[in-house]
């Protein structure tokens, strides 16, 4: 396990590069991203001592021998957790991560974004996993997380909503809700384990690559309901499998974070988490690939799509740049991109949402340079 220095924070927002993370929150919620990618969050601004989701990190499993996770693999880069900028979102943190660590199988780096506004219930997680190396082939994904209600591990329930596509978790009869949900695409597994049964160790995680695969290669919900022994739990919430071909593919996901008093509120944030997801899911920010020698628009990843897909794009020079979305009678329905961008290489995402079936286009301009792709939506 790695260790971290404890940080106390009483402001809104705060760095500390040498304590290796970054805070920021909603005033209402706090969160912490450390430079290996661990996000804990903590009703209020983020004190460390009043975390109650202890760890949220990504696990990227490829068999039962190489899997990567942030306490074995994770290790640092160039791009240490800082606090960011993106449109539309009030305060954000972000680290790049890779697997330097153990330098183990699969070689992958896992960009973790987290995203909050002001006197929220909720943060949105972002998780983009990139292929470092070429033909990784087929990899299982999901967001881990470790339970600390109250303050303390053991005795807490986790209970996944069919309803509401949420899993939860809190301890009977004290008043702090806490929900995690797949916002893009949907989860298709939820596991949860005692403590006990996950790690041979009551007080660190010493799980094998084995129960991590197997965490996150569930596509069912076996278990609607667990209550944990004295050491607590654990549970993941898993997005299935991606295939990963060449340097440079990637898969991006959103997960909604939302807490409450009671379990009616902790639902109506995860509901306003989910209302917020389209106005952010186009955001752009840009890739860690070559600088490019030219202007590029890439085929959308997936195609067809749904619910979302990516677009990249890459700038040859600094320039005004749009990327717009048109249906089939060419009539403009999306703006994604319309801002001055520096040269390197990029991606939107677009979301389904008020859309219908069928095709569309999508173009790239810059100056004298004009690109056309058509992509299929299909619900």
């Amino acid at each position: 396990m790695k260790q971290l220095v404890p940080l106390a924070l009483f402001l809104l927002l705060f760095a500390d590069i040498s304590s290796a993370q970054v805070s920021a929150g909603t005033g209402l919620l706090g969160f912490n991203l450390s430079n290996y990618g661990r996000v804990r969050v903590s009703a209020g601004p983020f004190v460390t001592a009043n975390r109650e989701v202890d760890r949220m990190s990504f696990v990227v499993a490829q068999s039962d021998n190489a899997v990567y996770d942030y306490t074995n693999d994770a290790g640092t880069t160039d791009y240490l957790a800082q606090l960011i900028s993106i449109a539309g979102v009030d305060s954000a943190a972000e680290v790049l991560t890779d697997n330097s660590f153990s330098a183990l199988p699969p070689k992958v780096k896992v960009r973790t974004t987290v995203m909050a506004w002001p006197n929220q219930k909720y943060i949105i997680v972002r998780y983009r996993v990139i292929a470092d190396t070429a033909a990784l082939g087929s990899l299982y994904m999901g967001a881990v997380i470790i339970p600390k209600v109250g303050l303390v591990y053991g005795g807490e329930t986790i209970k996944y909503s069919g309803a509401k596509k949420v899993t939860s978790f809190f301890r009977e009869g004290e008043a702090s809700y806490w929900g995690v949900k797949v916002l893009s695409p949907n989860a298709l597994g939820v596991t949860m384990l005692d403590w006990d049964t996950y790690s041979l160790d009551p007080a660190a995680d010493a799980a094998t690559d084995s129960m991590r695969n197997a965490m996150v290669k569930n596509t069912g919900y076996k278990d609607s309901l667990l209550v944990s022994g004295s050491n607590g739990s654990i549970y993941s919430v898993n997005v299935g499998k991606s295939s990963f071909n060449n340097v440079g593919d990637s898969v991006t996901f959103f997960y909604a974070v939302g807490y409450g008093t009671t379990e009616s509120e902790m639902f109506t944030a995860i509901d306003s988490a989910t209302a917020k997801y389209p106005k952010i899911a186009t955001s752009v920010r840009t890739n860690e690939i070559v600088t490019p020698k030219g202007f590029v628009l890439e085929q959308n990843f997936p195609n067809p799509f749904n619910p979302s897909t990516q677009i990249k794009f890459s700038v040859g020079h600094s320039s005004f740049v749009t990327v717009k979305v048109f249906d089939a009678l060419g009539r403009e329905i999306r703006t994604l991109v319309n801002q001055q961008l520096e040269t390197g290489s990029y991606s939107a995402t677009l979301s389904a949402e008020n859309l219908s079936s069928g095709m569309y286009y999508y173009t790239l301009q810059s100056g004298n340079f004009k690109e056309t792709k058509k992509m299929i939506l299909m619900k």
